[in-house]
This record gives C-alpha cells, sequence and structure tokens, in this order.
C-alpha cells in the first residue's frame, strides 16, 4: 500500500487586502481553538445554514475553501460557475460556489467562494485555504493550539524569532529555498509554504527532472504517492544533506519527497518547485503578516523533536504530543508485523519516547544501526499491546 498525501494549488481568484495606515495598530478580530493532528491544523466552522459543524483543513497550500461533491449537496449549494483548477500532477475541472458564510466561533467570514470536487482528501470535511490569511495578520500557535486574527496595522510579534519574506503569485505565499541532495552545490527553488502538505518538503517534477535529483546521489528509503483530489502521482522519499528556506538556519539530514514521471505530471508545470509542508512548519509557531510580506516563525517545544524515519517498511514520527507514532506503511504490508498506523511506539529497543527526546544522542545510536540490525517495537493501538521485530 503507498503513501498517500494530497496537495492543492491555485483554484480561486485573489482577494486583496485592505489599505491600512502605519500610525494604526492592530487590533485582534477573533480567536478560536484548532486541533492538530501531526502537524495539520484542523478548525471547526458551521458553513451558511447548514446544522452540522465542518472540520477543515486549514490549508496555505490552497487560495481559497474546497469540499466534496457529496457533501456541496447536503449543504444545497449552488453552482456559481465551473473552471479550471491546477491540483500536484495535473488539473481538472470544477464547480464553484459563491457568497458563502463561514462561521467561526463568534467571527463570520462572509463572501467566500467554494470549489468543489468530486472526491477530497478523507479524514476531514474539506479545505479553508490561505484567505484567511489574506484579510488578516494570522497568528498560529502549536504550543496553545489557537488561531488568531487580527486587523492590519502596527503589529509585534509575540516571541523572538526570524521574519522570512515572501512573494505571492497566484495567490500562493511562495518562500526562496536552497536545497542538497548530497554535497553537491545547492539547487535554489521557489517552494510554497504549505500547511496542507503532510510532508515536511516535496521538489515537484519539473524541479526534480532539470536538477536530476533522483539520480544525484539520491538514496531512496521509499516510494509512495501523492494523491491531490484523485490525481495520483508517484514519489521517492529519502534525506536530503542540506535545505535552507529564506534567511533561517540550514536543515541537515531532512526528510525530502522528489515526485516522479507517470500520466500527467510529466508535463504539469505549476509555476513552484515544492512545497515546505507541515511536518517542518509545525516546529515553528508562526505569524503570516501579509501587509508586510512575511512570515515570522518562533520554534516551539516541538522544535528539537528528531524528524520522521523509516524502518523496515514503516514511517515513524513523533508526534505534538511527544510520543512517537506509528505515521503509516511505506510498503507492502507485513502479515508477520502487528504494527498499525496511528498506533503508538512505547518502546524501540526498550527506550521510550521520553528517554529517546531527552538524550538526542541514544535516537541517533538507534538510527545509525547497518542494514541487517533488528529493532523491537512495543506498541499500542486501541488499548492492545503487542511486540514485534523488525528488520533495517
Amino acid at each position: 500500500m503507498t503513501r498517500s498525501y494530497r496537495f492543492l494549488i491555485p483554484i480561486l481568484v485573489l482577494i486583496g487586502y485592505s489599505s491600512f495606515s502605519k500610525a494604526q495598530q492592530a487590533k485582534e478580530v477573533a480567536r478560536f481553538p484548532f486541533e492538530t493532528d501531526n502537524g495539520t491544523i484542523i478548525l471547526t466552522v458551521k458553513l451558511n445554514d447548514f446544522p452540522r459543524p465542518l472540520r477543515l483543513l486549514f490549508d496555505t497550500g490552497a487560495d481559497g475553501m474546497a469540499i466534496s461533491q457529496s457533501l456541496a449537496d447536503s449543504i444545497g449549494l449552488k453552482v456559481s460557475r465551473k473552471q479550471k483548477a491546477s491540483v500536484v500532477g495535473g488539473s481538472m475541472e470544477i464547480s464553484v460556489s459563491e457568497g458563502n458564510t463561514v462561521h467561526f466561533p463568534n467571527f463570520d467570514f462572509k463572501n467566500q467562494s467554494i470549489a468543489i470536487f468530486k472526491e477530497m482528501h478523507k479524514g476531514n470535511d474539506g479545505i479553508i485555504g490561505n484567505a484567511l490569511a489574506r484579510r488578516y495578520i494570522t497568528r498560529v500557535n502549536y504550543d496553545q493550539k489557537e488561531m488568531v486574527l487580527y486587523s492590519f496595522g502596527d503589529y509585534t510579534y509575540e516571541k523572538e524569532g526570524a521574519s522570512v519574506p515572501f512573494t505571492m503569485p497566484a495567490g500562493l505565499f511562495i518562500i526562496p529555498g536552497a536545497l542538497s541532495i548530497t554535497t553537491e552545490p545547492a539547487h535554489q527553488g521557489e517552494f510554497v509554504f504549505d500547511t496542507g502538505a503532510s510532508y515536511s518538503l516535496i521538489c515537484f517534477r519539473p524541479f526534480v527532472k532539470q536538477n536530476k535529483l533522483l539520480v544525484s546521489g539520491f538514496k531512496s528509503e521509499y516510494s509512495g504517492s501523492t494523491t491531490s483530489m484523485g490525481m495520483i502521482t508517484p514519489t521517492f522519499s529519502g534525506k536530503a544533506a542540506a535545505f535552507t528556506f529564506s534567511n533561517m538556519p540550514a536543515i541537515n539530514d531532512l526528510p525530502v519527497t522528489l515526485m516522479a514521471g507517470g500520466g500527467q505530471s510529466e508535463s504539469w508545470n505549476p509555476g513552484f518547485d515544492g512545497s515546505i509542508g507541515v511536518r517542518l512548519i509545525s516546529r515553528y509557531n508562526f505569524t503570516i503578516n501579509m501587509q508586510k510580506k512575511e512570515i515570522h516563525f518562533s520554534p516551539n517545544k516541538n522544535y528539537n523533536y528528531p524528524y520522521d524515519f523509516a524502518i523496515g517498511g514503516y514511517l515513524f514520527g513523533f508526534n505534538p504530543t511527544g510520543e512517537l507514532e506509528v505515521m503509516g506503511l511505506t510498503g507492502p504490508e507485513n502479515s508477520k508485523v502487528s504494527l498499525k498506523a496511528r498506533g503508538i511506539i512505547k518502546t524501540l529497543n526498550g527506550l521510550t519516547a521520553k528517554v529517546l527526546l531527552k538524550d538526542p544522542k541514544q535516537f541517533y545510536k538507534l538510527m545509525a544501526l547497518p542494514a541487517g540490525s533488528t529493532y523491537t517495537f512495543v506498541s499500542v493501538y486501541n488499548g492492545i499491546s503487542v511486540k514485534d521485530l523488525i528488520v533495517k
């Protein structure tokens, strides 16, 4: 079974933001809690007069809202027009409903257009794109699981950190970056700031092909696919020697996913080189400041967690609460192994997640074991504890 993720890139028209005076202070407009699922941000809202609360993914890699056709039918959305939508790997025709109201706690986001896709990523009711961040200074605090919106004006960032400038072609936040697969000179690129991408970093097919990333010493740890609104594209995942974006410190041994060719992806050209995803973004509390065209990053409590790693057909990672979790399969399911996606690893070779986080040397010593080494996992899934042996 391949790993499946989704991405969405421009679908709706960019909405301009109001002019502001530098003498005017930014004022709080709204604040509301969010849920987090391994870094992704889930907002609970209501739409129009539909009574059921909806769980929408906050997706800065999309410039508008989107839901599935079946949900749109249940809500009774009226289609205003049809248009082409670009998704990772290709494009497709969609319907668009205009003039909708999104109800947040004590805050209404009015006159919103919603893209309607035949199918959406399972697990949520849809996505809410970066329209909020285009209208308001938007602060995301992972430590408190809270989003705060401010009016445009003079704003003071809450913590020390670094402010990264962005450009905004086609309604998306684009950050310059440099990627070194091995020790060769870095490849310069333009990357989407994408809280809807479940990776640390993904490089799109044109960038991969142009720079020959798959044949320049890259060691693939596993293969899979990325799925965006039903569009499936093959991928290869491994580690990059270094990645840096804008003026941030270089990140060594960062997990990276490279898109391979096949189908529409071979001719697809989004105009950007990849996406900085939420497995990297969620290590920071961040503020998107549209008026200054910058994103302010401040390391949060997850900043020093080890990055995701693959062993014996499974992908593992530390979740926001510090537990070591089975992220999913990286290959065919092994009938002799009891590990389940979303299962919690209680011990790895006898060491708890707490010990591995407190003493990173222990973790990196485990990761450095040679091929053929055996790892002992004790995991809990649905309250049942099991022990598994997996060969690297």
